[in-house]
């Protein structure tokens, strides 16, 4: 797919019949929004920085996929959508920087695809904006009137990994915890949720830090037999090296969270063969999904949970606004704006069209919190995550 480059960002503009422009989604026609007659998503993603590999540029791809696949039933319904990128560059003054340039061009929906501090700098701006925010923040968002929405469902999935472990018979459960990102503190206290005693030992970090010497001390010290990983994927691939290296927790059981990505394997290698951890999705180890095919076809990788969440948000995006533009007025004008998104968003989110296309178990309640089960996973022989059950 061809990519239109303008000031603004990267943009895939799907445009009318006729019009000599780049197109990605096309439709015959589509109700006013903004200066053309295109209803606009902004996608403020971490193309950029410490966020980009794990989060932003997996997302885009798989937003990116869904709207280019879901180009027939925009057609069918006569919706002509313009997608506008700006780089939130994985930093909140860039994120709020690229938020307002995506408010001047008008969009109905602003998708973020991570990171907790981005999320809560957006949202109020977006509900005082009149505009639809879809965010993949772990904590909550200031969401006076309903307008921001989290796809990421960090307490279901997190919450089983504590009744995972005591289900394994482990009795005193530590936890490594980033607490200087408000996430991982989410994270933790989701996993303490799932187990019958809480913690039998905490350990604070900074999301900076990189030697884990005295805090793999305190837990030797504090007899744990089994210790959650609530921090930065290199972080964790770091935490598995020098627990291996120091010695003294030899049948500790590591799991991670949420948050771990292949960034872990490529920090640990061989040490992270074997450690598990909840995903939103991951893909099957034989590869032979529909999904996983189609985005190896096209981005030349095996897709990860980000990739899965992206192509999830992108049918959910589809959904929402074929089903405001359905809306109308009572004249029969069609009004695709924020609030009308706001409105359809739960709905579309367990439509029979999303059903029908999407690969996750993923619904965004009305009060703007997501629901999704998730899988247990681990890293294949590649080093590549893969659910230990299979998926789709």
């Amino acid at each position: 797919m061809k990519l239109l480059q303008t000031p603004g960002g990267r943009r895939f503009v799907c445009a009318a019949a006729g019009v000599a422009t780049v197109v990605a989604v096309t439709a015959c026609a589509g109700p006013a929004n903004g200066s053309d007659d295109s209803v606009k998503i902004g996608l403020l993603a971490n193309l950029t920085g410490g966020a980009s590999t794990s989060f932003g540029i997996p997302f885009e791809q798989g937003f990116e996929l869904a709207l280019d696949e879901a180009k027939a039933q925009l057609d069918n319904a006569g919706v002509t959508v313009e997608v506008v990128t700006e780089d939130a560059k994985s930093a909140v003054p860039t994120a709020v920087t690229g938020y307002n340039k995506l408010r001047q061009e008008g969009v109905a929906l602003v998708v973020q695809d991570s990171q907790s501090p981005l999320g809560q700098a957006v949202a109020p701006l977006a509900s005082e904006d009149g505009i639809a925010l879809l965010s993949g923040a772990g904590s909550s968002l200031e969401n006076p009137d309903g307008y921001a929405f989290r796809f990421t469902d960090l307490a279901t999935p997190t919450a089983a990994v504590g009744t995972y472990l005591s289900a394994q018979g482990a009795e005193r459960i530590g936890v490594v915890v980033a607490g200087d990102n408000p996430s991982f503190a989410t994270l933790a206290g989701a996993t303490e949720k799932g187990l019958p005693t809480g913690f039998a030992s905490r350990q604070e970090v900074s999301s900076q830090d990189s030697d884990f010497s005295a805090v793999l001390a305190n837990l030797r010290r504090d007899r744990v037999d089994a210790v959650v990983l609530s921090v930065l994927p290199a972080q964790a691939g770091n935490l598995l090296l020098q627990a291996s290296q120091s010695g003294g927790l030899d049948g500790v059981k590591l799991v991670g969270t949420l948050a771990t990505s292949t960034e872990t394997f490529t920090v640990a290698q061989d040490v992270a063969r074997g450690f598990e951890f909840p995903q939103v999705w991951a893909p099957s180890i034989s590869g032979d999904s529909d999904f996983q095919r189609r985005y190896t076809e096209q981005y030349g990788e095996t897709p990860t949970a980000y990739g899965a969440l992206g192509y999830q948000v992108g049918w959910i995006a589809a959904a929402s606004i074929i089903t405001a533009d359905g809306a109308g007025t009572a004249d029969g004008a069609s009004t695709v704006d924020g609030a009308a998104v706001r409105d359809a968003l739960p709905a579309a989110s367990t439509s029979d069209l999303v059903h029908e296309h999407g690969i996750l178990d993923l619904e965004l309640a009305s009060d703007g919190v997501a629901i999704s089960k998730g899988v247990m996973a681990t890293f294949g022989p590649d080093g590549s995550v893969v659910a230990t059950e299979p998926q789709e």
